[in-house]
């Protein structure tokens, strides 16, 4: 289908330059008013006070209008990057340009007379500078070239798709699917501009052919300008189309997705009524859990009355349990008091036989002291030794 719709425009482009092509002549000054009026609605018409006397251009002038015309050739093989490529001659697109660069000057000069080279100038560098600034945005696009059929993503796996011909992708397959309104206007103005130069180039043939009789070759400077045209015009048609495409595919999928909505809802109200049942059926059930909960409340405090009745008992036995231990503490304290005390005494009393050892026959006193002390008051008979050191006939002063 899509490679039908493809081979459609295809031949329309075709047939349209096929009509126009045929020469016939006329009077040069009716085609060139007519020229001039279809020029000046673009406004590439030249002001009258610049047409120079005797008709002829400067060589400058000419190679300038020269310049414009490869201008538009490149402009539309800029665009065609955008455009199905199956629809471009890129190949015939080049070869038209490398006869413009042999074009003779008195073609040129003809042309010039319709065309002002400045402002075609301008015009084109408008156009020219809104795709750079589309390009510049996606660095990374890529045009699909076999105008295969694509599917926009949809948002779940059982939801219709947008369906388009012409899917304008990054590098990494996201689509970007639709051009700006600007880059589409910018096609146009390119297109538009390609449209009238031809037509001006055609009666200029017409012209030429006029003056150089039936012999006269026109093909070096009318076929480089209808190439032109029929790529502009591809690619005019081209770009439209894909954006056409897009919104009936869009369009067709949203009455797709409408009518698949429309079974969802009913799906759903299905099971909202069965929600509805299930909600019955669980507020019996928690009904019923309601009642058990009460029983089991009620169980709940009977143990707790018996937890408070064993919470007492246990509180009484451990306040019976640590006055107990608190008199066996008393009496173990008690116990180990006594017992430390005799150790301080039997340690004081070693060291008074140490020092009476330790004493002369003649010299040995005993300290009454000794005898009479508990325990931590008993004196430390050897505290006095000279130096700390005690040794024979050198335990300190005596009693």
């Amino acid at each position: 289908m899509k490679n039908k719709i493809l081979t459609t425009i295809a031949v329309a482009v075709c047939l349209a330059a096929g009509v126009a092509q045929p020469l016939r002549a006329q009077d040069p000054s009716r085609i060139e008013r007519s020229e001039r009026r279809r020029a000046a609605m673009l406004g590439l018409a030249p002001s009258p006070a610049e047409t120079p006397v005797g008709g002829q251009y400067s060589p400058q002038t000419l190679e300038d209008l020269r310049a414009e015309l490869l201008n538009i050739a490149d402009s539309v093989q800029e665009f065609a990057a955008f455009a199905p490529a199956q629809l471009v001659d890129t190949d015939s697109l080049q070869q038209a340009r490398a006869q413009i660069q042999q074009m003779p000057p008195q073609f040129l000069n003809t042309l010039r007379k319709v065309i002002d080279p400045a402002k075609l100038h301008g015009r084109l560098q408008r156009a020219r500078a809104v795709l750079e600034k589309y390009s510049a945005s996606r660095p990374d696009i890529n045009r699909n070239t076999n105008m295969t059929q694509d599917l926009l993503p949809a948002d779940s796996a059982d939801f219709p798709d947008a369906s388009e011909s012409c899917l304008l992708n990054n590098a990494d397959g996201t689509n970007v699917n639709r051009f700006p309104t600007a880059v589409v206007i910018a096609d146009d103005v390119i297109f538009f501009i390609a449209d009238v130069v031809r037509e001006s180039a055609q009666d200029t043939c017409k012209q030429i052919l006029v003056v150089a009789g039936e012999g006269g070759n026109t093909s070096l400077v009318c076929i480089p300008l209808d190439v032109i045209w029929i790529a502009a015009k591809a690619v005019n048609e081209g770009i439209h189309f894909c954006d056409d495409d897009l919104t009936g595919a869009l369009t067709d999928a949203s009455y797709k997705r409408l009518g698949a909505i429309n079974d969802e809802i009913g799906t759903l109200q299905t099971g909202v009524s069965n929600i509805n049942t299930n909600t019955s059926n669980v507020g019996a059930q928690l009904t019923t859990i309601g009642n058990q909960i009460s029983s089991v409340g009620a169980q709940v405090s009977g143990v707790d009355t018996h937890l408070s009745n064993v919470d007492s008992h246990i509180s009484s036995e451990i306040v019976a349990l640590d006055a107990h231990m608190t008199a066996l503490l008393a009496v173990l304290q008690a116990s180990v008091d006594l017992a430390n005390q005799r150790l301080l005494k039997t340690i004081a009393g070693e060291a008074q036989i140490m020092k009476l050892d330790l004493t002369p026959e003649g010299s040995r006193i005993l300290l009454n002291s000794i005898l009479t002390c508990t325990g931590s008051n008993c004196p430390n008979v050897l505290a006095n030794c000279p130096g700390g050191i005690c040794s024979w006939s050198s335990v300190g002063p005596l009693p």
